[in-house]
Order: C-alpha cells, then sequence, then structure tokens
C-alpha cells in the first residue's frame, strides 16, 4: 500500500471528541508509516499536543483560523498545502472547511471534509457547494449525521461514508481496575457509582443527570455519582447539585486524563445528550470497559445500542426516565452483566481503531484512485 501524505485541518480551540479523535487519527496515521500535516489554532489544546508530539513524519502548522472569508489566512493556508505537498486535504470544522475548499480547489487538490456535530445545515447555494461539490467525499461519525448532510444539502448519499469513533483497546482495556478511583472518592466497591464523562456543554444534558440524582437516591441512598469533564457549564452544574442538596452524593472531578480508570471503576455510564450529538466516544469506551450504558435516544446514538441489547435507552430530556434506566441495571446486574458483554463484543468486531482506521484509509486511497472530479 501506498503511504499517503494528509493534511488535516481543525479550526476548533476546544478539546472535546472531535478534536480528540483529530488527533488520534493524525497519531495512527503516522503509527502506519503515513506522513501527516496538521494545520489548527494557536494556543489550542491540539496545538499544544502537537507541539508536545514529536514525530519525523508529523508537521504541524499553528494558524489563526477567525473568518472563513480572510484573504490573509487563506493566502497563508495556500503555502503550507504548497510546503506539505498534501495528497488530500481533510477539514472538519466550519471556518477550516471553507478555507480548506477555497485552497484545495485553487490548489487541485482532492478534498475530504468530516461532519462531526448534528447541527442542522442551512440550505443555500454556498453550503450546497461547500458539502457536494468541493469535496470528493463527506465523512460523517454517525447514520444521523449522514442521513442529514444528503437530505439537507443535496449530498448523494454515495458520497457521504458513515464512520464511527474506534475505540484504543490498548488503552481501554479491560484488565484495567477501577479499584484506585473508588479509593480515591471513598467509594466502596459495593456502593453503586454512576457515572458521566463529557465536555460540560448544554446540550450534554449534565442538568438532567443531575436532576435524576435524588430520584435515584430515593431508592439506592448508598449510589455515588461522579461527573468527568470541564467546560463553558461547569459552575452551572455545580450550581445544580447545590440546589439539589446532593452535594455530598457527586464529586465533580473536572477534566481528567485516567478515564479508562474512571469507567473501570463505574457500575453505570450515562449519555444524556438532547441535541448536535455525532457518535460520542465515550459509548465505545464504556462497551470495551464492560460498563453498562443509559443514552437517551438520540438519532446518532442508536446504531451503537441497537434495539436496547446493548444499553439502556431513555427519553430525551427526561430526568425520571434517566433515574429509571439507572435503576434498572441496578436491580438486575445480571442482565445488566449479559448486555455489556454483547455490547463489548459488538465494539472488538465494529468499534475498534484499527477498523476506524481501515475505512478511513480506504475513503482516501478510493478518492486518489478517482482522483478527477
Amino acid at each position: 500500500m501506498k503511504k499517503l501524505n494528509i493534511l488535516h485541518s481543525e479550526a476548533a480551540s476546544g478539546w472535546g471528541g472531535q478534536e480528540i479523535r483529530v488527533f488520534q487519527e493524525c497519531k495512527l496515521l503516522l503509527e502506519g508509516g503515513h506522513h501527516v500535516s496538521l494545520v489548527c489554532q494557536p494556543n489550542s489544546p491540539l496545538s499544544d499536543k502537537c507541539s508536545r508530539f514529536s514525530h519525523p513524519n508529523l508537521s504541524y502548522f499553528p494558524l489563526t483560523m477567525k473568518k472563513a472569508f480572510s484573504l490573509s489566512t487563506l493566502f497563508s493556508l495556500i503555502k503550507i498545502i504548497k510546503c506539505s505537498q498534501p495528497d488530500i486535504l481533510h477539514s472538519h470544522s466550519s471556518i477550516d472547511s471553507w478555507l480548506i475548499a477555497m485552497a484545495g480547489t485553487l490548489l487541485g487538490i482532492p478534498i475530504i471534509r468530516s461532519r462531526h456535530v448534528m447541527i442542522p445545515i442551512r440550505n443555500h447555494i454556498f453550503n450546497r457547494w461547500l458539502y457536494a461539490k468541493a469535496p470528493r467525499k463527506i465523512l460523517t461519525s454517525g447514520q444521523g449525521i449522514a442521513k442529514m448532510v444528503s437530505e439537507q444539502v443535496g449530498v448523494p448519499r454515495d458520497k457521504v461514508n458513515c464512520i464511527p469513533a474506534g475505540v484504543d483497546f490498548r488503552r481501554f482495556n479491560i484488565q484495567i481496575s477501577g479499584e484506585r478511583i473508588r479509593e480515591e472518592l471513598g467509594v466502596s466497591q459495593y456502593q453503586p457509582l454512576i457515572g458521566k464523562i463529557a465536555v460540560i456543554r448544554g446540550w450534554k444534558g449534565h442538568d438532567y443527570l443531575i436532576d435524576s440524582v435524588p430520584l435515584v437516591l430515593k431508592n439506592f441512598p448508598d449510589a455515588r455519582f461522579v461527573i468527568v469533564g470541564s467546560g463553558p457549564g461547569y459552575e452551572s452544574v455545580c450550581a445544580r447539585i447545590k440546589n439539589h442538596g446532593v452535594e455530598k452524593y457527586v464529586f465533580m472531578l473536572g477534566h481528567r486524563e485516567d478515564i479508562p480508570e474512571i469507567m473501570a471503576a463505574l457500575d453505570v455510564h450515562c449519555v444524556a445528550s438532547f441535541a448536535i450529538e455525532g457518535t460520542t466516544q465515550v459509548i465505545p469506551q464504556a462497551f470495551a470497559m464492560k460498563t453498562p450504558v443509559v443514552s437517551t435516544r438520540m438519532v446518532s446514538i442508536l446504531p451503537l445500542i441497537g434495539d436496547g441489547e446493548r444499553g439502556i435507552l431513555v427519553k430525551l430530556k427526561d430526568s425520571q426516565d434517566m433515574a429509571n434506566g439507572i435503576m434498572k441495571i441496578l436491580n438486575d446486574r445480571k442482565s445488566a452483566a449479559i448486555m455489556a458483554e454483547k455490547a463489548f463484543t459488538f465494539c472488538k468486531t465494529d468499534l475498534s481503531i484499527d477498523r476506524m482506521m481501515e475505512k478511513t484509509i480506504a475513503v482516501y486511497e478510493d478518492v486518489l484512485s478517482n482522483s478527477h472530479p
């Protein structure tokens, strides 16, 4: 197989699932012997990761990307592309996708556009060009997003490939123990521990999980909850916990890197998102650790959970249903273990990083083998 030279771009300045996936895919391409260039915002978490990650085949270019239609930024990007000489340009967020689309079209380099979230796309001539004309392929992280892109801006379905986020089984190893985390929290092995691992943004549904805490505690008074992550909604969630008077039952851990250990410590992992969500990475991670999942019925999440066979599905924005889902797992540990085992098997087969990259590289090779639009 020919070694590829891929230029990734990411204009987002946060550190959530999307940015983590971009960085992960770059590293996996490097492991496969490919060359990678990465253009991202200076002073962002992704920029910091790149500056501390040394690899002979990685070229990192900090570029301030404040506006999609900035001639100075476009000229700077064109210089970077000419310097890198990539086979393919692969964009991920809105601003960089516009810049990449213009630069790639001018330079005649094939473009791939990833769409990670379920934010609706306005159907106008410019967006139709951005999605249906400029890129050779659209990659989405979930089937729901693929359907949205096709229906809202008229991208042919054969031009859209759905590639869910993969989990690294080298890192999320079932042999990892959660004992250290429980000791840190002062939670015994007999106490139910329910968690949510996510950037704290409004649409992630933290409020509805917090509102479910008193409902669960009525039946499981020794249960404890843990919220892992930081973000713009952190203080608001803390205030909501205080308003419910459940501070001693809910641990706010902020940003953590020891996610496999935390996941191993949990009896239940909750996904409460009610909008935008693509295919959240924490569901495959929970599957890999055999941690039972309760998730809202987000259209992009349904293919992962199946018809309730790999997790408990609950209504959006419904704290009582979230509590019911949690308690269903706590009340029937045997059924929960069977469900988690099915999820683990599915994850091994369909949601590994090897499978994710196999599909991604297949798209790259398909685009290059049909290099004329």
